[in-house]
């Protein structure tokens, strides 16, 4: 009687052990994470979009398109050209049409159809590229956000 106790505590223990080394790995994943923003911070002065995709450093237009679907996850033409004339004072939807057209082209954004015609998306792979450089383990695959 008393080993069958002393085997049942010794069970409890290693369940417990176990679900702390889960919980540490999951809190130094987190440690990790942030030391790698704190260093991005410190070597470049913020998290800008173009750490990920330099193709759209010299181009604030293209830019500012970028973030704004990082904010919206899916818009159409119209859309965009309203947020970025909110954000920048001034935008066209043919400015707009043709920056899509050019990151599309680059693999930046995808277009997918819509309720209403065809709206814009980041592809999975900047949003992916954006995730790693930031640390957070979430998996694409199990989103339909991109």
């Amino acid at each position: 009687m008393p080993d069958e106790d002393l085997a049942r505590e010794v069970q409890e223990l290693r369940k417990a052990l176990e679900e702390l080394r889960e919980s540490f790995a999951v809190v130094s994943q987190m440690a990790q994470a942030y030391l790698r923003l704190i260093n991005i911070y410190a070597q470049y002065g913020g998290l800008r979009i173009d750490l990920v995709v330099p193709e759209v450093r010299s181009d604030p237009i293209a830019r500012e398109i970028v973030r704004i679907l990082f904010d919206l996850k899916r818009a159409n033409v119209s859309q965009i050209a309203r947020e970025l004339k909110g954000r920048r004072g001034k935008a066209s939807r043919n400015t707009v049409r043709a920056k899509l057209r050019e990151l599309v082209e680059l693999g930046i954004v995808i277009e997918v159809p819509g309720e209403r015609g065809k709206v814009y998306a980041l592809s999975r792979e900047v949003v992916k590229k954006w995730l790693e450089m930031i640390g957070m383990p979430i998996r694409l695959d199990h989103t339909n956000d991109y």
